[in-house]
């Protein structure tokens, strides 16, 4: 890392992650940078970034896998390809390409390429198996190395693409050459597509013509990649659930990687019981109510990390199933408001009858004291007019009082001489 790219790689950066190590050696899977190391430039070499794998989750499926990783192991991711060349990338026979499988990034060389346009298959040699596995153009994108800083696109492989094909010839000339007697040399493919006219449907069928080439994809387009488990290819309960709607609708490439811990006996009929548990969830899935119960929708959700650490990709049931879970919650929470609402309105209806009642009883009063108010004032005014002529006449009689009085003081005073 030169201290000008240092940025490509801070805390919450998404890169690539390699491994020397395992099943992971040789792949590059995509995680994000929780603790990178501070800038060296005299001990490069023991340099680690703590990554957290954005596809790859511990063995118990709880939480994403997190690792301390060298520096040599981690890259920047790689620049997409140009605007007019994302929606349909093609690709050549001989070019260098990684592939995305087992949730991470492989380097192959295409060796055939089938059907037209967006129909295309192509028949990848994988590096580090050296064995041919079929992809569409979506799983695929050009090599890169990351070289100095800079991205670094190889020429095409012939070399290799030769060597690893003659190598894997003659490993499926042993394996198939009592099938070919059998079959014949003309054998078709099935491949999960569209239909050569391009609208949506089912399958492609698509004539091959070398048989030993067919074989070796035939085998890799098995719905597992443990070798252990190559038996399961004649059995007809598998046959049976490959041809469920299921399996049709959401086609599934698992490992069974755990599987190898255990009992060889066991293996195969647990690889079964498992397609069969991701075949009910989908089923079960498919047919909840939007009054299922919460524990159905748990029961569902906890089968699938299981699902996950064998290979099986449940990204869109369990999303749809916690959408789905949120949905009811939400609609429960409404619901709730709803019955408070409904009890709100049934109290207020009752208070309002009590309030018209007595809103009724208070109109009749208002009736009669109004009238009494009417009595009243009728009463009031006559009695004012009584007043008013009392008072008249106790004028009138305070004024003959007063002449009586002056007259008799007149009287009663005698004349002097």
């Amino acid at each position: 890392m030169s201290p000008g790219n240092i940025d490509l790689f801070a805390k919450d950066t998404l890169v690539e992650v390699s491994s020397d190590e395992g099943w992971l050696s040789g792949g590059w899977f995509v995680a994000k940078v929780l603790d990178p190391p501070p800038p060296s430039t005299t001990t490069p070499g023991k340099m680690k970034f703590l990554v957290e794998y954005q596809n790859l989750r511990c063995h118990d499926g709880s939480k994403l896998l997190r690792k301390r990783v060298d520096i040599k192991l981690v890259r920047p991711l790689p620049p997409p390809p140009p605007n007019d060349e994302q929606e349909q990338q093609r690709f050549e026979v001989n070019d260098v390409v990684d592939v995305y499988h087992n949730n991470g990034w492989w380097v192959g060389v295409v060796s055939k390429v089938w059907g037209e346009e967006e129909q295309r298959i192509y028949s990848v040699l994988l590096e580090n198996t050296s064995r041919a596995i079929n992809f569409r153009s979506s799983e695929l994108r050009f090599h890169l190395d990351w070289v100095g800083d800079k991205w670094i696109q190889p020429q095409k492989q012939n070399k290799m693409s030769s060597e690893v094909g003659e190598k894997r010839g003659k490993q499926m000339e042993a394996e198939t050459s009592s099938e070919k007697r059998k079959r014949g040399t003309h054998v078709k493919l099935l491949f999960k597509g569209k239909e050569c006219g391009g609208a949506e449907g089912s399958v492609d069928k698509i004539d091959v013509e070398d048989s030993s080439t067919t074989e070796a994809a035939a085998v890799d387009n098995m719905p597992y990649e443990n070798q252990n488990l190559r038996s399961l290819e004649s059995s007809p309960v598998l046959r049976f659930i490959q041809s469920l709607e299921e399996f049709q609708l959401m086609p599934q490439k698992p490992h069974f990687r755990p599987l190898d811990e255990c009992e060889v006996v066991y293996r195969e009929g647990l690889a079964l019981k498992h397609m069969m548990t991701f075949v009910n969830v989908v089923k079960e899935t498919s047919k909840l109510q939007v009054n299922a119960s919460g524990s159905i929708m748990d029961s569902l959700l906890k089968c699938l990390p299981e699902l996950e650490s064998h290979g099986f990709d449940v990204k869109d049931v369990q999303s749809r199933l916690l959408e789905m879970q949120r949905m009811i919650k939400s609609l429960e929470h409404l619901q709730t408001k709803l019955e408070k609402v409904k009890c709100d309105i049934k109290m207020r209806t009752h208070e309002g009858t009590n309030i018209n009642a007595e809103l009724i009883d208070t109109i009749e009063e208002i009736k009669v004291l109004e009238k009494k108010k009417a009595r009243l004032i009728s009463m009031n005014e006559e009695n004012d007019y009584e007043i008013a002529k009392l008072k008249s006449s106790d004028s009138s009689l305070n004024e003959h009082i007063q002449n009586v009085e002056h007259n008799f003081a007149i009287l009663a005073t005698f004349p002097r001489r």
